[in-house]
């Protein structure tokens, strides 16, 4: 290695080394509990209030209380300051937290507030709040039109003390009135093997599913309008094929990128100009350095094409079991 070689590798090593350092003790500096009076409430431009904006969580933050503007342990609530909101990745891919309570003041929560909690087993809501409720754990929006975010740990499912994961926790039926799933409501479940979407469903978040490894089998309902972008990235357990309805017209970018198993798409809509569609939304697998050629979508095809390939798929997979 010539000399201006090894100067260069010392000075970037150096570099990453002071980095590294640094953000550790800006980690270790954060206050557990940190919160701010804004003007604005994410969506709601037009109202203020106290805003939980940021959490650094530690093995005693099991479970975590956001009613009230706390210390910095979450300790000590002010009554007279109640919690409005929750930021955007708020707790992002926390590793202690099990439990989340949310107060009948909160009106507004970004959908990346939880996002990747690796431990969160349950999120409950305050039956007097009109904005959010929570069914079985998992968050909705009140008028239960929204899911907002399905729990990575969701009953406890992710324990390396069992040795099988029960079936019951393998399988989610989301309720009917849901119209949208919200962005990375299931992001990285890798519980699941089957998600079972309501007839009501209009939208599916960016991410929603994104890399949901053990997913097989997802039906998509007709009248569902909009996939979005990455909504089922890195998906590998897929069947080979899927119906997309001809509701749908907007699919966001990379949408089904690498979907490993996913080699045939029957398209409801008669001619691709009836969809919106985003980049690289048909999954281009990516296997070392090859990238495989996606395969074509096939227009004007029915639900009843779709299921009776579907049929055959899994009758042989039944017969070779």
């Amino acid at each position: 290695m010539k000399t201006w070689q090894k100067a260069t590798f010392i000075i970037v090593l150096v570099v990453f080394i002071i980095a590294s350092v640094t953000i550790s003790f800006i980690s270790l500096a954060r206050a557990p509990f940190e919160y701010e009076y804004q003007t604005e409430l994410g969506e709601n431009a037009n109202e203020e209030g106290w805003v939980m904006f940021g959490f650094n969580g530690n093995p005693q933050t099991a479970d975590v209380r956001i009613d009230f503007v706390r210390d910095e342990d979450g300790n000590n609530p002010d009554k007279t300051k109640p919690v409005s909101a929750v930021g955007n990745f708020t707790m992002n891919t926390d590793e202690y937290v099990e439990t989340i309570y949310i107060g009948k003041d909160v009106k507004y929560i970004d959908e990346t507030s939880f996002f990747y909690c690796k431990m969160l087993r349950s999120i409950e809501v305050d039956k007097d709040n009109p904005y959010y409720t929570s069914v079985d754990g998992v968050l909705f929006t009140k008028d239960m039109k929204t899911l907002v975010v399905y729990p990575y740990n969701k009953g406890g499912a992710h324990n390396e003390e069992i040795e099988a994961t029960p079936a019951e926790a393998m399988t989610y039926t989301i309720p009917e009135g849901v119209e949208r799933i919200a962005a990375a409501a299931f992001y990285k479940n890798d519980i699941l093997t089957e998600v079972k979407l309501p007839s009501t469903l209009k939208e599916i978040g960016d991410m929603a599913f994104f890399k949901c490894e053990k997913i097989s089998l997802v039906t998509l309902p007709d009248g569902l309008e909009k996939i979005g972008s990455d909504a089922f990235s890195y998906c590998h357990g897929m069947k080979p094929l899927i119906y997309i309805p001809a509701s749908v017209k907007e699919i966001g970018n990379y949408a089904f990128y690498s979907c490993a198993n996913l080699n045939a798409f029957y398209m409801g809509a008669k001619s691709e100009d009836e969809i919106i569609q985003g980049e690289s939304w048909l999954p281009k697998n990516i296997e070392k350095t090859v990238i495989n050629i996606a395969p074509e979508a096939q227009y004007g095809k029915t639900r009843a094409d779709a299921d009776e390939i579907i049929r055959t798929i899994t009758t042989e997979e039944g017969g070779e079991n």
